[in-house]
């Protein structure tokens, strides 16, 4: 047995849930787990926000918008209400499609970030699990809950509630729902036969999702798991994302050009992790020193644990899912302990070539 796959099914033993796929055109390798059945369906998390950001750079080549394009004119008045006031200053009519996709907009977070009543929507999410989420319902939680973080391009600010407007700009771009455009734009190029979005898709089953943990809590099978909508609720698999990753390296999605302006990484998430328009782009060296020879990847990343990396130019993908947002810190570990043995098994294969 390949040692990564028996490092695997080790790994997955302290998760409650566990899938991986890991695949490398460098090394013709591509080794799978996971803790349930093969080809295990669940909850994408933010990594959906990958596909959002896609549809929004389609709409961008087929010459329906720029990135300039302001978002006042794509969207009806009542969705920008009291979204960017800043300082007693509306600025709704100066945010871009640019501003919302490098999270730069002004736009609070309604799914993590402070309210003004110290209200949680993630206790509103445990609290009622019978609730359907709207868009339009995510976005009021802002609108009535929050304040704006500061004026178009002044700070960098993670917001589901931008990718929540940018999900109902794709619509309005294409007068088409988003399940309709993530399966005619996304999934049927892509050969993806288990990714559509939860709850607008027929298909969707949410007893086919692997079980998910919010504040130790297993939300799967809630109904206000519609909270996500574009900002990442996609139903998908291990092998999906790693089709889909594939596809937008190879530029069966997306152009050079567009991937190019995807992924400039002008902004810091966090340490180690940076953000681009829709992308996010894991520097390892920053996590710890030591670790200065494994790769950059750029990719996704996913509250509750969920991850799809891919390294452009060796075409190595790790897609990880562990369905439990107290399982982040594990899951890099994990993560961090592929990328060293896939550096190991790479030095071996060029000293003794078959």
């Amino acid at each position: 047995m390949n040692p990564i796959q028996t490092y695997l099914i080790k790994a997955a033993k302290p998760f409650k849930t566990f899938q991986c796929m890991i695949k490398s055109a460098e090394l013709n390798l591509e080794v799978s787990h996971s803790s349930t059945h093969v080809n295990q369906a669940f909850h994408s998390a933010s990594v959906g926000k990958l596909f959002t950001a896609v549809l929004i750079f389609k709409a961008l080549e087929e010459g329906r918008c720029t990135l300039e394009s302001k978002i006042d004119s794509m969207l009806e008045a009542k969705l920008l209400d009291k979204l960017f006031i800043f300082q007693g200053v509306d600025y709704r009519t100066e945010v871009t499609l640019k501003h919302l996709l490098s999270h730069t907009s002004g736009v609070n977070d309604y799914f993590e970030s402070k309210t003004i009543d110290g209200s949680s929507f993630i206790d509103e999410v445990l609290k009622q699990p019978h609730h359907f989420y709207t868009p339009q319902e995510l976005i009021h939680f802002t609108q009535t809950k929050q304040k704006a973080i500061s004026a178009p391009d002044q700070k960098f600010h993670y917001s589901d509630t931008g990718y929540i407007l940018l999900g109902l700009i794709c619509e309005s771009l294409y007068n088409t729902p988003l399940n309709t455009l993530i399966q005619e734009k996304i999934a049927i190029p892509c050969g993806l036969s288990d990714t559509y979005l939860c709850f607008y898709d027929d298909r969707f089953n949410a007893q086919h999702l692997a079980p998910l943990w919010m504040n130790k809590v297993e939300v799967s099978q809630f109904t206000s798991l519609s909270c996500d909508f574009s900002g990442g609720g996609l139903h998908t698999t291990a092998s999906d994302l790693t089709k889909f990753l594939h596809a937008l390296i190879d530029e069966t999605l997306i152009s050079k050009t567009s991937l190019d302006r995807m992924t400039r990484f002008d902004h810091k998430f966090r340490n180690g992790l940076y953000y681009g328009l829709g992308c996010m782009m894991m520097q390892p060296k920053d996590f710890f020193f030591l670790l200065k020879g494994l790769p950059p990847m750029i990719g996704h990343l996913g509250v509750t644990g969920v991850h799809a990396w891919i390294e452009p130019q060796s075409k190595t993908s790790i897609v990880m899912n562990v369905g439990n947002n107290k399982d982040m810190g594990k899951s890099f570990q994990v993560l961090i302990t592929i990328l060293q043995m896939m550096k190991s098994l790479e030095k071996k294969t060029q000293k003794n070539p078959s």
